[in-house]
């Protein structure tokens, strides 16, 4: 791309995060995020969604944990589908009471959403 003056943005990014996650290559999707970062575009939502799973689906659960909540603490808006990969991926890994305090934040931060009754209190 480069060769031929085309510069790749966010979305080219993460759709080589994604394919290198589902090849199960995800040390090179963080490899790409610091190319990204050095070439001034600045990773999304999306991105960070694409890490998260990728980091879960391998089971380095302990690194997406800290990439979350790394994300809270940045002020990215999170969406709830960035709550439910981490509680997927602590269930699968067995922490079930990492996922229970997950899901009780999820319901918290997403009261007003149309979410299910077994959020409330």
């Amino acid at each position: 791309m480069r060769k031929q003056g085309i510069e790749p943005n966010v979305v080219t990014y993460n759709t080589l995060m994604q394919g290198m996650c589902q090849l199960g290559r995800v040390s090179t999707t963080f490899e790409l995020r610091r190319k990204m970062l050095a070439s001034r575009k600045f990773p999304n939502l999306v991105t960070y969604l694409i890490l998260l799973d990728g980091l879960c689906k391998s089971g380095k659960l302990e690194e997406a944990l800290k990439i979350f909540r790394a994300m809270q603490n940045s002020g990215l808006e999170m969406n709830i589908t960035s709550y439910t990969i981490v509680i997927d991926g602590s269930c699968k890994a067995e922490h079930f009471e990492d996922a229970k305090e997950l899901f009780r934040e999820l319901c918290q931060c997403f009261k007003t959403q149309c979410l299910p009754i077994c959020c409330s209190d």
